[in-house]
């Protein structure tokens, strides 16, 4: 039973290593992938970023007034 517990133990241990590594990871390239007009004289951009830890593709849209807006947007909420 000690033995079952130790297990179950190291492996929450496990899942919470890998939940920070993930919920930490930074996007240093980020591409603006369309722009499109929008509302009140904002875009719509599909930005593309690669995680820095992974190298997976994050693909996101948001709405923003600037260029710099929208990756700072996508850098915040996503990566």
């Amino acid at each position: 039973m000690k033995l079952q517990n130790l297990v179950i133990g190291a492996a929450l241990a496990a899942v919470v290593l890998l939940t920070a590594d993930v919920a930490g990871a930074q996007c240093a390239h980020c591409v603006i992938q369309t722009k499109t007009p929008s509302a009140a004289g904002k875009f719509e951009y599909r930005v593309s970023c690669i995680i820095d830890i992974s190298g997976d593709e994050v693909n996101t849209t948001v709405v923003a007034a600037s260029d710099e807006e929208a990756i700072a947007l996508v850098r915040q909420t996503h990566c």
